[in-house]
């Protein structure tokens, strides 16, 4: 049985899409969800089991309750050694419980790409920064739940992440090659097929990122570099829609469409939560801009231009993450846009980004004996 774990709406769509191409292999999904909505009807996964998780509570509440949780997660798992677990990110510490759990009982575990930015940065970064006395003893009130003695950790734009100990992962399966800075195989995997788009000329969509509220711009960066952004878009596109990311909260929504795109009167702000993926077919869009998010690197095959805008922003160009990244952009080819001038029509980020990298099937992948 293949396991696929998901804590998000854009992790279940590739989920489903990558169950979907198993060849009639059985797969079951374990949700623990973040900001997740399960469709009531979904015929591709033969189970669903879904565990609440502590995440989303004040730290210390949640760390009360994953101490805890581990006895819940053994009643509703039951892995076999047969069993393969696929996970798409180790943010969660469910996850990592989740994992740790089919090892133990002889089952297989890869780590697959998660869209892109969530998965590159962690494994590419090659200086975490430095740890605070606050992030120490978060990390020991982790390493403190039972079954995660061996947690270790990484920090990039001021965010500590959890890292599985590298001996209960058998492989990192990425869509891009990346030279990774831990001791797992990585391997080349096909992405799932995208449907080409018939795309709108004219026609772009930002997708913002809430680098106000995480340690990674201030808010006056921020509103500066989202005024430039909205007005070199304005410039170079008739019709420009703009779409907050799903952890953006109301207040903030607020003031950004109060402050900022109330001055660009053809902006039309898109309204509602769901991945951006599901609404692509719909919007048609001729290129899709933001910062650096995780859509720009599911556009590859659709037809649909993807504008990296970090490179025009110095303040975010200079930081170590993202410095990573430029780094990682150039080697796959991708033809950044030189000036703000540029995020205009007919921008192109060049055939070899957007051509598909050549990957094993998913299905090969999981099926092999090692």
């Amino acid at each position: 049985m293949i396991y696929f774990v998901v804590n998000n709406n854009y992790q279940y769509l590739e989920a489903a899409r990558l169950a979907a191409e198993m060849e009639g292999m059985p797969c079951r999904l374990i949700a623990f969800p973040h900001t997740l909505a399960l469709p009531a009807d979904q015929q591709v996964f033969e189970s669903v089991i879904v565990l609440e998780t502590p995440a989303g509570q004040p730290w210390l509440k949640a760390w009360q309750d994953y101490l805890t949780i581990g006895g819940r997660l053994r009643k509703v798992l039951a892995p076999a050694a047969e069993d393969v677990l696929v996970l798409f990110t180790e943010f969660e510490l469910l996850n990592h419980l989740t994992a740790i759990q089919f090892k133990r009982a002889g089952a297989r575990v890869y780590l697959i790409e998660d869209g892109g930015v969530g998965s590159y940065i962690p494994l590419a970064l090659e200086q975490p920064e430095a740890f605070s006395t606050k992030d120490r003893v978060y990390a020991g009130m982790i390493r403190a739940i039972p079954g995660l003695l061996h947690t270790h950790f990484t920090k990039f734009d001021g965010v500590v992440c959890p890292l599985l100990a590298d001996r209960f992962i058998d492989g990192v399966l990425l869509y891009r090659n990346v030279a990774i800075r831990r001791k797992i195989p990585v391997m080349l995997v096909a992405r799932p097929v995208a449907s080409r788009v018939e795309v709108a000329a004219g026609r772009v969509v930002f997708l913002n990122q809430p680098f106000y509220s995480e340690h990674i711009q201030s808010e006056e960066a921020y509103t500066d570099g989202l005024h430039k952004i909205m007005t070199a878009l304005c410039d170079g596109f008739p019709e420009v829609f703009f779409k907050f990311h799903p952890r953006e909260p109301k207040e903030a929504r607020d003031a950004i469409a109060r402050d900022v795109l109330a001055a660009f009167p053809k902006v039309t702000i898109l309204n509602g939560n769901g991945p951006f993926e599901s609404m692509l077919a719909q919007l048609r869009p001729e290129a899709v801009a933001s910062y650096n998010s995780t859509p720009l690197f599911n556009l590859v095959a659709t037809g649909v231009q993807p504008m990296f805008v970090y490179s025009l922003l110095p303040d975010l160009r200079g930081l170590p993450s993202f410095r990573t990244m430029h780094e990682l952009l150039e080697a796959w080819h991708y033809r950044f846009p030189s000036s703000w001038s540029e995020l205009r029509t007919g921008f192109s980020a060049g055939t070899g980004f957007n051509s598909a990298a050549s990957g094993r099937p998913l299905s090969d992948v999981l099926t092999t004996t090692p």
